[in-house]
C-alpha cells in the first residue's frame, strides 16, 4: 500500500498520509514504533527519532536517510534566553502563526507554554475535555498579584482569549437565519478560577505595574487624540456632503419650476377617459428614474397592465420630460389623489367583499389601474399610477400598447343570476330594517344588542325561505349590513355551531368529506354515534366526532376542526367526479386527477354532482350558507 512521508519542521515530527485504511500489520507496526492516528489530519505521526524514521522507510519502502542522533538535527536545541517584558508589552497582541489541524492536547501545550513565559507572575491551568466531534480546550486564571477586575488582569484575561481564538478554527460558519451552530475544531473559554487567589506584590511588580499605568495613560492620550482628528476629518467631510446636498436641493428646486412651467394638465372626464392595454409595468417598482424601469423591462421582469387614464399632462419641451422622467419619486401637484385599482366584476361592490373571498375566487378577479398618461409631442410616453400619492409609485411603460375606448369583461356571474342576487339582496336589507324596527334597536343593533339581532334576522331568513351566502351578501348596497352579514356568515361558519344545529340521530347513516393530511377528498360511510364540541391542538373551534366507519364493528372517533361536508345516507362517488378517464381503441384506460394535492375545489365537484341528485348537506364548512 503506497503511503506518502512528510516532515513537519515546525513540530519536528513526520507524518504518514495513507489513500486508505492500512492492513493491521502495518498499523501494529506503527503503534509499536510510537505512532498515533491525528484525526484532525488524518494521518500517522510521532515526534522525528532514528526509530521512527527507520519504522516509516519500512513501510513507505523508501531507503531514506537522515543524519545520526549524534548529528545536529537531532541534538536537542540550546534553550535561547526568552527576554523578560513588562506587563504592558506582554498584553499586546500580535497574531502568531499556529497548526490548527493538530490534536487539541497539542494546542493546549502550545498555549500553556505559550502564556507560562509570557505571564511568569500568574498561574494558569489549561484543560482539554469533550468528544471527538466537540473538542474543548479551556484557559482558567488561577492566580496573580493583581486584584479582581483591575485593568492589568482584564489585559491578561483579553490577551489569553485572544490566543484561544487565534487556535480556533472554523470548519462550517452558523446561518443567522437558522439555529444552526457553526463548527469548529475546538470549543472553550477563558475564566478565572472560582477560588482566584491574588498572591503578594513584590517591589518588582508594583513596578511593573506603575510602567503599565503610565503606557496605558499615553495609549488612551494617543487614542483620543486619533479619535479626535477622526472625528474632524469625519466633520468636513460632512460638510462637503452639506454643500453637496445644498447645491443639488437648488439644482432641483430649478428643474421642478421648469417641469411646472412646461406642462399642460387635462382632467379627462368620464367621457373622455381611455384604456391603454398590456401597459408593461416593472415588478421592481419605486424607482426614482425611467431609465431604471427600462432595464427591468427589459429583462423581462414585468407584468402587463391595463390602464384606464383618468388625467393627462403633457410636456412642451424634452427637458421637462427629461427632468420629470428623473425624478419620479419627488411629490408633484399633478399626480395627486390619481391612479388606484378597479374592477367591473359585479361580483365585488365594495373591497370588504373582495376581502371576504377565498384565494381561489381571488384568482378569478380580473384587476385594472387608474392611471396619468405623460404626454411630449401628442405622443404617450409612459404612464404613472400614483396610487393615491403625489408621486410616480409605479410606472408603465407604453411599447407595443392599444388604446381602446373601453375593454370587456368576462362575468363570473350570469344576468340572470345577478338579477336574483340583487332582488334576494334588496329582501334582505327589508327584513334587517322591520328586525332594527320591531326590536328598537337602531343605535346599538351591530354592538350591544348583536344577539337579538342575529337571532330574529336568521329566524325572517327562514320564514321567506332566503339563503344568506357570500353571492347575496356581495349585492348588497349598504356597507354596514353587508359587514355585519359577513360577521353572521362567519359565525355560521363555525363547525361546533353547524353540528350542534345540524340535529343528527344516532345510529343513523351519513357520508363524510375532507380532505386528508396528505391532500386527496376523502369519502367515508359512517354511521353516527356522538359528537363533542371541544379543543384540538390550537384549533380553539373543533368537534370530536364519534361514529362507526363501514364494515367495522367498534367505534372510532375523529377531529375535524377545518372544511368538511356531510350528507344524510350513504353516497359514493363515481370516478369521473374527481378525475379524467381516457379509454383508449385497445382497451387500455388511463386515469389522472383533476386537482392537485389540497385544492379545496374538489368539494365543489362534490356539491354539484350530490346537488342534481337533490341531495343537500347537512354541515358545509367549505361554503356555509343560511
Amino acid at each position: 500500500m503506497a503511503a506518502v512521508l512528510r516532515v513537519n519542521e515546525e513540530l519536528n515530527g513526520i507524518e504518514l498520509y495513507f489513500e486508505s485504511k492500512p492492513e493491521q500489520e502495518v498499523l501494529t507496526h506503527l503503534k509499536s514504533n510510537g505512532f498515533r492516528y491525528s484525526g484532525f489530519k488524518k494521518c500517522w505521526w510521532s515526534k522525528r527519532t532514528e526509530k521512527s524514521m527507520q519504522a516509516a522507510n519500512k513501510v513507505t519502502k523508501q531507503e531514506i536517510t537522515y543524519p545520526s542522533k549524534s548529528a545536529s538535527i537531532f541534538k536537542p536545541k540550546k534553550k535561547t534566553k526568552i527576554e523578560k517584558m513588562n506587563l504592558w508589552e506582554a498584553t499586546q497582541w500580535n497574531e502568531i502563526e499556529v497548526n490548527k489541524e493538530q490534536e487539541v492536547k497539542e494546542m493546549a501545550k502550545e498555549m500553556r507554554k505559550h502564556v507560562r513565559q509570557r505571564f511568569p507572575q500568574c498561574k494558569f491551568s489549561i484543560t482539554t475535555g469533550g468528544s471527538y466531534l466537540h473538542s474543548t480546550i479551556n484557559i482558567t486564571i488561577k492566580s496573580s498579584p493583581y486584584e479582581k477586575g483591575s485593568v492589568y488582569l482584564t489585559a491578561i484575561y483579553d490577551y489569553c482569549n485572544n490566543l484561544l481564538n487565534n487556535y480556533r478554527h472554523c470548519y462550517s460558519p452558523s446561518d443567522p437565519y437558522t439555529d444552526y451552530a457553526g463548527s469548529y475544531n475546538f470549543y472553550g473559554h477563558v475564566s478565572l478560577d472560582w477560588e482566584y487567589k491574588e498572591t503578594e506584590q513584590t517591589e518588582e511588580i508594583k513596578e511593573d505595574m506603575a510602567l503599565f499605568d503610565a503606557k496605558l495613560e499615553e495609549f488612551e492620550k494617543a487614542e483620543e487624540a486619533r479619535k479626535e482628528k477622526e472625528f474632524q476629518e469625519y466633520l468636513k467631510e460632512q460638510a462637503i456632503k452639506d454643500a453637496e446636498y445644498k447645491r443639488q436641493q437648488q439644482a432641483e428646486k430649478k428643474e421642478i419650476e421648469n417641469i411646472y412651467s412646461s406642462i399642460v394638465v387635462k382632467k379627462l372626464d368620464e367621457g373622455q377617459q381611455y384604456f391603454v392595454i398590456d401597459s408593461q409595468f416593472a415588478n421592481l417598482n419605486k424607482n426614482c428614474t425611467l431609465a431604471q424601469y427600462k432595464d427591468e423591462v427589459t429583462k423581462g421582469d414585468f407584468t402587463l397592465k391595463n390602464v384606464k387614464i383618468t388625467k393627462e399632462v403633457h410636456f412642451n419641451t424634452s427637458e421637462a420630460l427629461n427632468n420629470f422622467s428623473n425624478m419620479l419619486l419627488n411629490d408633484f401637484d399633478f399626480l395627486a389623489e390619481t391612479g388606484g385599482s378597479f374592477t367591473e366584476d359585479k361580483r365585488i361592490n365594495s373591497m370588504i367583499d373582495y376581502y371576504n373571498m377565498d384565494s381561489l375566487e381571488k384568482n378569478t378577479v380580473q384587476w385594472n389601474l387608474y392611471g396619468v398618461g405623460v404626454y411630449y409631442n401628442g405622443k404617450l410616453k409612459f404612464i404613472v399610477d400614483a396610487q393615491g400619492h403625489s408621486y410616480a409609485r409605479y410606472v408603465g411603460l407604453v411599447e407595443n400598447v392599444k388604446i381602446e375606448k373601453s375593454i370587456s369583461h368576462k362575468q363570473a356571474l350570469k344576468e340572470e343570476e345577478l338579477q336574483e342576487l340583487k332582488y334576494q339582496a334588496n329582501k334582505i336589507e327589508d327584513l334587517s330594517n322591520s328586525v332594527i324596527e320591531k326590536l328598537n334597536i337602531f343605535v346599538t343593533w351591530n354592538n350591544e344588542d348583536w344577539d337579538k339581532y342575529k337571532t330574529l334576522l336568521k329566524e325572517k331568513l327562514k320564514l321567506n325561505n332566503l339563503n344568506l351566502s357570500k353571492n347575496v351578501i356581495q349585492q348588497v348596497d349598504i356597507e354596514v349590513l353587508k359587514i355585519s352579514l359577513y360577521r353572521i356568515l362567519h359565525e355560521v361558519d363555525s363547525i361546533q355551531e353547524q353540528f350542534k344545529n345540524a340535529d343528527l340521530e344516532k345510529g343513523e347513516k351519513y357520508t363524510l368529506f375532507y380532505i386528508s393530511d396528505l391532500g386527496s377528498l376523502i369519502t367515508e360511510r359512517i354511521t353516527y354515534d356522538s359528537c363533542q364540541p371541544t379543543k384540538y391542538a390550537q384549533y380553539n373551534n373543533a368537534v370530536k366526532l364519534t361514529y362507526k366507519p363501514q364494515n367495522k364493528r367498534k367505534l372510532y372517533y375523529r377531529h375535524f376542526y377545518s372544511d368538511l361536508l356531510l350528507f344524510k345516507g350513504w353516497h359514493s362517488l363515481p370516478e369521473t367526479v374527481l378525475r379524467n378517464v381516457e379509454v383508449r381503441p385497445n382497451g387500455l384506460k388511463i386515469t389522472h386527477s383533476k386537482y392537485h394535492s389540497c385544492d379545496r375545489r374538489q368539494f365543489d365537484e362534490v356539491l354539484n354532482y350530490l346537488n342534481e341528485k337533490s341531495f343537500k348537506p347537512l354541515i358545509n364548512t367549505y361554503k356555509p350558507s343560511l
